[in-house]
């Protein structure tokens, strides 16, 4: 699978909507598809700057989902079990409901102190 091809950009499509960027999409499934690589062979495949692919690579590693594999001579990288992503995903969704959870909470104060802001003479 090409992540060039139409089922391939669906694929990076859906990945973003789970909340990584296009470029984060593109490394993890690339490293998903060809398994442990040099990051030269995964940004090239995955059609990103080396120098890029590092950074994001960073970035998923911090998420859970990149690793750099240990032994050979030139490091290689690759993505975590997809059960990564769906932790992360589920980590996420419940910080979302914590947030929800606490605006509820706050809405009729935030809507009272607005309604005073409102009706209050401009300041200068």
């Amino acid at each position: 699978m090409s992540l060039r091809s139409k089922r391939g950009h669906m694929f990076v499509t859906t990945i973003e909507r789970l909340g990584l960027t296009e470029k984060e999409s593109k490394l993890y499934l690339t490293s998903l598809r060809i398994g442990p690589s040099s990051m030269q062979v995964l940004a090239r495949k995955a059609g990103i700057d080396r120098g890029t692919a590092y950074h994001v690579a960073q970035t998923l590693a911090g998420k859970g989902l990149f690793t750099q594999v240990e032994g050979g001579k030139r490091p290689t990288f690759r993505a975590t079990n997809p059960q990564e992503l769906f932790k992360y995903v589920k980590e996420r969704k419940e910080t979302a409901d914590r947030q929800y959870d606490a605006m509820q909470e706050m809405i009729d104060d935030l809507e009272a102190l607005y309604e005073i802001g409102a009706t209050a003479a401009p300041q200068e």
